[in-house]
């Protein structure tokens, strides 16, 4: 009896196949489907409608799903008037009106109900959420992930992480100068005095952490025998001069160029360790004194 089942639902599906147009090795069902272009699938009313000779190797699945597409290739969209009037290539549009007016940009990726909608002649661009760069109508270059994320950017090279239509998202980066912000879209390049023109990411706000790792050099060299450690009276004479310690930047340097926090840290370990050096010295100078006394 299962192996009768089987049979009749095969026959069945078979027939179903056999009943969908196939022309120049396309797959097309739907009214207005298109028959054009070669090893093409296009499934729903007027879906790749107007595919002509070159248009290969697309998807359409949806009502107007690629309806504008001639000779475009290796598309795929899936959703109602996603990519509808595209002519270009290697998209891919999933959601209803996902890239629904794209027509000249290529090498695309639009997911989500009007992602991507409104962007004309922008390529390799990945936008991912409901109204994801909704409003981008030229931009490139562009990554838009989240619930309405890029929303209003128009530029290209942007990068826009969040789940709402925030004026500032939670992550927002420009790829053409390798700069990311956190909670911020004013990727500066001074802050006060500091230059921060070499640093790739600026945080607005604090930040806490259980734990920072750096890996970087210690100060044991200070325990070298070849270490030449400063007189202490050549100490005192540096302060009274400078302000500061020796070998330590002075408080205008570090308003101006900020603190490399790995090499701040060994420098005070090496200051820790001088001053274990010196402490030393006045030990073995104080027994040196307890021992005279007794002989005296």
């Amino acid at each position: 009896m299962k192996i009768l089942n089987i049979l009749t639902r095969s026959l069945i599906v078979a027939s179903f196949l056999m009943m969908i147009p196939a022309t120049a090795q396309n797959t097309n069902l739907g009214v207005n489907s298109g028959t054009g272009g070669t090893d093409n699938s296009n499934f729903g009313v007027s879906a790749g409608q107007n595919l002509a000779t070159g248009g290969n190797e697309n998807t359409f699945i949806g009502y107007f799903a690629g309806q504008s597409n001639t000779t475009g290739d290796r598309n795929t969209f899936m959703g109602s008037n996603a990519g509808a009037n595209a002519t270009s290539t290697r998209n891919t549009f999933l959601g209803s009106y996902a890239g629904e007016l794209n027509t000249s940009g290529g090498s695309n990726v639009y997911m989500g109900f009007y992602a991507g909608r409104n962007n004309t002649s922008g390529s390799r661009n990945v936008c991912i959420g409901k109204d994801a760069g909704v409003w981008n109508t030229t931009g490139s270059d562009n990554v838009f992930i989240g619930f309405g994320s890029g929303k209003d950017e128009t530029g290209s090279h942007k990068l826009y992480v969040d789940n709402n239509y925030n004026a500032t998202p939670l992550i927002y980066g420009d790829f053409s100068s390798d700069k990311l912000g956190i909670n911020t879209k004013n990727l500066i390049n001074s802050l006060g005095n500091m230059n921060l023109s070499a640093y790739s990411m600026y945080v607005k706000g604090g930040t806490i952490a259980e734990e920072v790792r750096i890996r970087t050099g210690w100060a044991d060299y200070v325990f070298d025998n070849n270490y030449k450690l400063m007189p202490i009276h050549e100490v005192a004479d540096f302060i009274d001069k400078n302000g500061h310690l020796p070998n330590i930047p002075s408080a205008k340097t570090v308003e101006s160029e900020g603190l490399e926090l790995g090499v701040i840290t060994t420098k005070q370990q090496e200051k820790i360790e001088e001053l274990t050096l010196y402490m030393i010295q006045l030990q073995k100078q104080l027994d040196a004194l307890k021992e005279k006394l007794k002989e005296e």
